[in-house]
């Protein structure tokens, strides 16, 4: 059972592994301090450097997968003892990441566990990079045939090494996040804890957002072409090592010949893709093996940022899908992955709270970073030494569900308005990536009056939105702004969206925290009735931020047109009566 104390004290913006002010209450007899984002006289940093090695492991099917492998040192010698490996299974080049080291660089950082006796290792997907074998589908590729088991084979052989005390973890950000979730479907016997991060739990909704998919070909990120893209990655892959690293790199860029590197159109959750003849949205999605994930016994840090757009979807439903003993929950500021920018900016150090996470599942350290509580959060607009929260459940309790009614004068308010409708005109889709969706223009206004005193919002709002138009179909976007007085506005990917065709609900399959849940399935597929009122309800992503007193809440509605028309309807927003468009807004008491 978790502790139910309050660590908001405990929140001290400390900083560096193994050092750090004291908590509060968080002192043991022997002095030692365990408690978010402060860690000291439990993990001391006992080695001075590393030794990186590259070579080959050959997986069950006998495809060889290029390793980089790095072992602490002190004096310039290896460690003799036998310590725990944590590892990154990457798209992305297991050597290098923006001028660095991948190990360093990469969020996760954990190249900088090593002085605390940890071995780090990185492995290139099968099918990329310096990996042999074919790839499917580029950064999910790990969901596909024998990928499949590449996460397991890989942490066995970890664990049976001589310098392996045969506890192994992972970590990374992103797809490197998403094959985290991968792994833990599979179940290694040795994978005694990850830290996915930015990683999806629903595939399709991860990655479409409510049903907004492009009518082209999903491809990987800036990709100028499939067959530019593997190339590009076949030229900078780096080789293992020995004399033997160069010839062996071009057998492996030879294999790739074969790699599919789109699934093509997939604009349905149970789309079959052409290209691979997969249901891909649920091979690859970790709610699809669901019933293995509520086995696991792997410890889980689920973390993601505030201001990230569909990548900040998975982590809430992780955690609230996997057992409660093992699960956790990490959310800050910034954007997609960049907890380098949250160290700079609130001083809180995502390494000191994984050094925290796998010296307890990874070395048995009894720091009770399992008995506090689960979630740790950033609240945007806090003073600063309450930004960082914690809670015992996601949505917290106290939430107080609050509805806000929008009406046609562009007001925005507790009181029913009175029946009317605002037009909008479609625009063109806003620019939009998996990590970030930027502002629509031409969108609907509502606004609040200046509040009269702080309203903070800490979870998942939802829209119901009334709508009439002549067009066949619209995605809605949504989007909500804090207004100063002096009428500049912020935002951080306050954002829910819908295709009109997909609005059907349906029952949730996993624990959707009672939130409107869609089938997106193409039989359940249907037009807007012409000239009929229409009701789309949907969630937008979960924030924390607190609005200030003398600031307004602006809500921004817009329309596109999924068929990209030249000249499509206009769509008039209904308010009042039995049509009463609204957003209910998760408000938390004052504290």
């Amino acid at each position: 059972m978790r502790l139910a104390g309050s660590a908001v004290a405990a929140l001290m913006l400390a900083g560096a592994c193994g050092t750090g002010a004291q908590p509060a209450g968080e002192t043991s007899a022997a002095g030692r301090v365990s408690a978010p984002n402060a860690y000291s006289g439990w993990s001391e940093a006992t080695y001075d450097g590393h030794k990186r090695s590259s070579f080959y492991v050959e997986v069950r099917d006998g495809t060889r997968l290029a390793v980089d492998l790095y072992r602490p040192t002190k004096g310039g010698v290896e460690a003799s003892e036998k310590l725990p490996v944590v590892w990154m299974h990457s798209p992305y080049n297991r050597r290098s990441y923006r001028n660095g080291e991948a190990a360093e660089t990469y969020p996760g950082y954990a190249l900088r566990l090593v002085p605390h006796g940890y071995n780090v290792a990185v492995v290139d997907f099968r099918g990329v990079y310096a990996s042999f074998g074919t790839n499917v589908g580029y950064n999910r590729g790990e969901w596909v045939e024998a990928a499949r088991h590449d996460a397991y084979d890989m942490t066995e052989w970890f664990a049976r090494q001589g310098w392996s005390n045969g506890k192994i973890g992972m970590w990374g950000c992103s797809a490197t996040g998403g094959s985290q979730m991968q792994a833990l479907t599979t179940r290694p016997p040795s994978l005694k804890a990850v830290i996915p991060m930015s990683a999806e739990f629903d595939a399709y909704a991860f990655t479409t957002l409510g049903g907004v998919s492009s009518p082209r070909r999903i491809a990987p990120p800036n990709a100028t072409g499939e067959a530019a893209s593997i190339a590009m990655r076949d030229r900078v892959a780096a080789p293992v090592d020995g004399p033997d690293g160069a010839p062996l790199l071009a057998e492996a860029v030879a294999s790739h010949k074969n790699n599919i590197e789109s699934v093509g159109v997939v604009p349905f959750k149970d789309s079959i893709s052409q290209e691979t003849g997969l249901e891909w949205w649920k091979i690859s999605s970790p709610h699809t093996w669901l019933g293995e994930l509520k086995k696991t016994d792997i410890g889980v840090l689920s973390v993601a940022n505030w201001d990230e757009a569909g990548t900040r979807h998975g982590p809430f439903f992780t955690f609230n899908n996997l057992p409660k003993d093992n699960t956790k929950l990490l959310v800050g500021p910034a954007t997609h992955c960049a907890w380098s920018a949250v160290k700079e900016e609130t001083g809180f150090d995502l390494v000191t709270e994984e050094l925290r996470f796998f010296d307890h599942w990874l070395k048995g350290k009894p720091n009770g970073v399992m008995e506090e509580p689960a979630v740790t959060y950033y609240t945007y607009n806090a003073r600063p030494e309450s930004a960082w929260r914690t809670s015992e459940t996601w949505p917290l309790k106290s939430e107080m569900r609050t509805d806000y009614h929008l009406s046609a004068s562009g007001g925005l308010g507790a009181a029913p308005a009175p029946a009317g409708a605002k037009p909008v005109a479609m625009t063109p889709p806003p620019v939009s990536q998996t990590v970030t969706i930027e502002p629509a223009t031409g969108a609907a206004i509502f606004e609040t009056e200046p509040l009269a005193a702080d309203v903070e919002v800490t979870g998942h709002p939802v829209m119901s939105l009334w709508i009439r138009t002549a067009a066949q179909d619209a995605d809605a976007m949504t989007q909500i702004f804090d207004v100063a007085p002096d009428g500049t506005t912020r935002s951080y990917q306050m954002i829910g969206r819908l295709r009109a065709s997909h609005r059907k609900t349906a029952k949730a399959p996993y624990n959707h925290l009672g939130l409107p849940w869609r089938t997106h399935a193409q039989a359940d597929a249907s037009s807007i009735p012409v000239g009929v009122p229409v009701e789309m309800v949907y969630d937008l992503l979960p924030m924390s931020y607190i609005f200030k007193a003398g600031h307004r809440i602006r809500i921004a509605v817009s329309f596109s047109d999924p068929a990209r028309g030249a000249s499509p309807p206009d769509v008039e927003i209904l308010t009042g009566g039995a049509n009463a468009s609204r957003i209910t807004l998760p408000v938390i008491p004052t504290r």
